[in-house]
């Protein structure tokens, strides 16, 4: 009150400060860098420290000026000042971020309505209502501060980061506004605050950079699963439309011939077939429209030579050509419950894979691909071997992780994606040990039920 035009400078001084670190942010850490990596948020501690490192000198400078620069009082102030206003921004900077954007403020509000919120919340503040009562060296309940804490960053990523480190600050703020017992040893709570918020923003970037990644990756494979699926529609409707166009040929020459009874009876019996055709290729289309949208599979009883065969038909042509021979072993006349079209995919994907190997070896050498299944038990097993290059050792123990790939030009999903859809059957896919590449699929056999009874 002595002093108002003091009062006045002093409580303005933090304004050009925050107009800098504010300009610097906009310059370096554009838009949300500076808490979307462990880079930007070091820079941003960086950025702040800085700011409140220079407001802290102007503000001592100010005060004790008379008493040196080097005196006790005017360290003191500093580093009273600078640990306070680091925290402060540290904290109230991402809290304002996500309150003033739309988007933002959606996506945290979203986070932190919850349950599990208020629950790290009231453990926080008794921790903190035990812990103030003695000093930060005195008190090990301070220590406690981390559980909550690291929670709320583990579970809610940033956004639980914030909040938790928002009710330290206004706790450690609100004890600071009162009397209390100990106040030299206030600026060691502070540091002890700044400490565990950068630890959870730590924490809370960390699992933000892996939900992001995982979506990611997510997004990854329903676009392969989706190019998979565009082939297996090309491969399902080719023989469907093929039938059709057929058909309608037929139907055409009928109608011109028109010798009577007989060709009318044949005319009806085609129509009929061009109709069933019309439903098979429907049925395809709806049970991958149901895929795409549920990821439920549309179970059928399934012969296994059937299956097998209808996948190296589709390869025959391409194995003609590129000299690879295709062999078969006796197939047993088992059944299996199962998507037709998204085993198929499975099958031709390993099938492709093997011809794509086996094609590359020099001209001359024998590139032969043999296909033999059997039943063991309850299981039915489905082995697809070849004589090219084989894998690589670093390679064999990852090969059905996403973006491993043999291929110069493959992404690494096809695998990946083919023992997803095996183990949705109830199934698996492996490679067994060997030169030359070997996978296998074992699949839960269709029992009978006299079998079962």
């Amino acid at each position: 009150p002595a002093q108002p035009g003091l009062s006045l400078l002093t409580g303005l001084l933090p304004l050009p400060i925050y107009l800098a670190v504010g300009a610097a942010m906009r310059r370096f850490l554009p838009g949300d860098a500076f808490h979307a990596g462990h880079g930007g948020l070091l820079l941003w501690l960086a950025l702040a420290a800085l700011g409140s490192l220079l407001g802290a000198v102007a503000y001592a400078s100010m005060l004790h000026a008379p008493a040196g620069f080097a005196s006790r009082p005017w360290l003191d102030v500093v580093a009273r000042y600078a640990i306070a206003e680091t925290a402060g921004m540290l904290v109230m900077v991402p809290v304002c971020r996500f309150l003033l954007d739309a988007e933002l403020r959606a996506a945290y509000l979203g986070r932190i309505a919850r349950r599990e919120t208020a629950a790290y919340i009231g453990l926080m503040a008794a921790v903190l209502a035990v812990a103030l009562q003695r000093p930060a060296p005195e008190s090990l309940a301070y220590y406690l501060l981390i559980l909550p804490l690291a929670w709320s960053a583990a579970r809610q990523g940033m956004a639980g980061a914030v909040t938790a480190a928002l009710v330290l600050e206004i706790g450690v703020t609100v004890a600071a506004l009162r009397p209390i017992a100990y106040p030299a040893q206030m600026p060691n709570v502070q540091m002890l605050v700044l400490t565990l918020t950068l630890s959870g923003f730590l924490i809370g970037i960390a699992v933000d950079l892996a939900r992001r990644a995982s979506h990611e990756l997510r997004h990854s494979l329903r676009l392969a699963t989706a190019g998979e699926m565009a082939g297996a529609v090309a491969h399902e409707l080719n023989q469907p439309l093929t039938a059709l166009s057929i058909y309608g040929s037929a139907c055409e020459r009928l109608l011109q011939r028109g010798d009577g009874a007989a060709d009318a009876a044949l005319l009806h019996k085609t129509v009929r077939a061009m109709v069933a055709e019309s439903q098979r290729a429907s049925d395809v289309l709806k049970r991958l429209r149901e895929f795409f949208r549920t990821g439920t599979t549309a179970l059928e009883q399934l012969s296994l030579p059937e299956l097998l065969r209808e996948a190296l038909d589709s390869f025959a042509a391409q194995a003609e050509r590129e000299g690879v021979r295709l062999e078969t072993g006796e197939l047993p006349p088992a059944s299996l419950l199962g998507d037709r079209v998204q085993l198929g995919i499975v099958l031709r994907n390993l099938l492709s894979n093997a011809l794509q190997a086996v094609a590359s070896m020099p001209q001359g050498c024998e590139r032969r691909i043999a296909v033999d299944a059997g039943t063991v038990g309850a299981w039915i097993w489905i082995r697809i071997a070849d004589n090219g290059p084989g894998i690589a050792d670093k390679i064999r123990a990852r090969l059905f992780e996403p973006f491993i790939s043999l291929k110069s030009s493959g992404l690494g999903l096809g695998l990946a994606i083919s023992r997803s859809i095996v183990e949705t059957h109830g199934g698996t896919l492996g490679v067994e040990p060997g030169p030359h590449a070997i996978l296998k699929i074992t699949l839960p056999a269709q029992v009978d039920a006299g079998e079962r009874s």
